[in-house]
C-alpha cells in the first residue's frame, strides 16, 4: 500500500482524452465508484470473483452492464504498487457517441440557486467538501459547488473548486464570487481535471444524493 492507503493509479494514453468522455454518465460513474474501490483493495473478493484473468495476469471486469475495464497490477512490490487500467471496451470497442456542441454555460441558464444540503469527506489523503443546490426558479435539483484536494502525499492535489452539474456529473470550471450577493461564474467543462480527482468525486456524489434522497423522504414519511 501507499504512504496514503489508496494504489496509484496509471492509465493508458487515450483514457482520458476519448475513451472516459466517449461513456455514458451513469458509464462513468460506475467506473468511477470500481476504480475508488480497486485503489482501496486491489484483492477485493467481490471483484476477483466477478473478474475474468488471462495467462498474462491482465485482469477483466464489467462494471456497468455491457462495459468492461481491463487492467493489471504493475509491480507486486512494495510501495511500488500500482494499478495500470489498460483499456474500456463495449463490444469490442468504445464508439464515441453523435457529435453535439460543446456544453457552455449561457446567460439563458442564469439561475438563483438555493443550497439544500451539505456534505464534507476524507478517504485517506484525499478531502472533500460539497453543497449541493436546487433552482429556486424550478424547484429542480441543479448541481453541486465541491471543493477537492489532498494532504500528506500522492497524488497531490490542490485545493480546486467545480461546479458539478446534475444529472451528468460533469465537472465545469467555475469562480465564486463572494459579496452582497454571494454569484457564482460558471464555465466550460474541466476537460483538464486530473484523473485521480474526477474519479474520487464522481464516485463520491452519487452516494451523497442518495443519503440526501433519504434524509428528504423520512422529512415527509
Amino acid at each position: 500500500m501507499t504512504d496514503s492507503g489508496l494504489i496509484p493509479i496509471r492509465f493508458y494514453a487515450q483514457f482520458a482524452e476519448h475513451d472516459w468522455r466517449a461513456l455514458p454518465t451513469d458509464a462513468q460513474d460506475a467506473l468511477a465508484s470500481f476504480l475508488l474501490k480497486l485503489q482501496r483493495d486491489p484483492n477485493n473478493s467481490g471483484i476477483l470473483a466477478n473478474a475474468e484473468r488471462d495467462r498474462t495476469g491482465r485482469l477483466a471486469y464489467e462494471f456497468s452492464p455491457g462495459y468492461i475495464v481491463f487492467w493489471r497490477i504493475g509491480d507486486e512490490t512494495f510501495p511500488h504498487k500500482r494499478i495500470e487500467v489498460l483499456a474500456l471496451l463495449k463490444n469490442e470497442t468504445i464508439q464515441e457517441s453523435s457529435s453535439h456542441p460543446p456544453d457552455t454555460v449561457t446567460a439563458e441558464q442564469e439561475d438563483s440557486l438555493e443550497k439544500v444540503y451539505s456534505r464534507t469527506t476524507r478517504v485517506d489523503n484525499l478531502n472533500m467538501w460539497g453543497s449541493l443546490h436546487v433552482s429556486r426558479r424550478t424547484g429542480k435539483v441543479a448541481g453541486w459547488v465541491v471543493d477537492s484536494w489532498s494532504e500528506w502525499g500522492a497524488p497531490y492535489l490542490r485545493p480546486k473548486m467545480h461546479w458539478v452539474r446534475y444529472p451528468d456529473h460533469k465537472l465545469h470550471q467555475m469562480k465564486l464570487n463572494i459579496d452582497f450577493t454571494s454569484t457564482m461564474s460558471v464555465g466550460p467543462e474541466d476537460t483538464g481535471v486530473e484523473m485521480e480527482r474526477l474519479i474520487f468525486i464522481r464516485a463520491t456524489l452519487p452516494q451523497w444524493e442518495r443519503d440526501w434522497i433519504d434524509q428528504e423522504t423520512k422529512k415527509t414519511s
